[in-house]
C-alpha cells in the first residue's frame, strides 16, 4: 500500500494535467476544480486498492474520469464551454485554437474516440497509461487515436470551408 505522504507526492505533478482533462470533459473551470479535488480525496480513501505494480497516473486518472462522469450525471445537463480560453495556454505566441470548433468536432466522435483524445491531449497520458486507465490493450488505444485524429481533421477541415 502506498503511504499517504507518497500519495501526495505522486499526485502533485498530475494536478495541472488533471485540471485540463477535467475541463475538457466538464467544460467549466469550477466544476473541473471540484472534480479534481473530489478525485484527490477518493484516491486517498481508496489508497488500499492501489496496486503499486501498476502505474499510479493511470489509476488516478481513472478515478478522476469517474468523478467527472458523476459531476455530469448530477448536473443532468449537457455541458458547454464556460470560457473558451480556459484550456488555452495564454503564454503561447501561437494563435489560440478555435475551442468552439474543436468542441463541435469532438462531439462528432464516438464516446470511445472522444475519451481517448481527452486522455491523450488534455491529460497528456501515454498510450500505456490510457490502456491501463480504460482497461483496453495499447494497440486499441493507438488504433482509436489514429481514427479519432482522422475524423477530427476531416471535421475541422470541412468546417473551415
Amino acid at each position: 500500500m502506498l503511504p499517504q505522504r507518497d500519495y501526495a507526492r505522486a499526485l502533485e505533478p498530475l494536478l495541472v494535467q488533471a485540471s485540463g482533462y477535467a475541463r475538457s470533459i466538464l467544460r467549466n473551470r469550477a466544476d473541473a476544480e471540484d472534480a479534481v479535488q473530489t478525485a484527490a480525496l477518493r484516491g486517498l480513501e481508496r489508497l488500499g486498492s492501489y496496486d503499486e505494480l501498476r502505474p499510479f497516473k493511470a489509476w488516478w486518472f481513472a478515478i478522476l474520469r469517474n468523478c467527472c462522469i458523476d459531476t455530469m450525471r448530477r448536473a443532468q445537463r449537457r455541458p458547454t464551454w464556460a470560457m473558451a480560453g480556459d484550456v488555452a495556454d495564454e503564454r503561447s505566441d501561437e494563435p489560440a485554437p478555435d475551442w468552439e470548433a474543436l468542441d463541435r468536432a469532438l462531439e462528432t466522435l464516438s464516446d470511445n474516440h472522444r475519451e481517448i483524445v481527452r486522455l491523450r491531449y488534455f491529460a497528456d497520458l501515454s498510450y500505456a497509461e490510457i490502456a491501463e486507465a480504460l482497461s483496453i490493450p495499447a494497440g486499441t488505444v493507438m488504433s482509436r487515436l489514429y481514427h479519432a485524429r482522422l475524423a477530427l481533421a476531416a471535421t475541422l477541415q470541412e468546417e473551415t470551408r
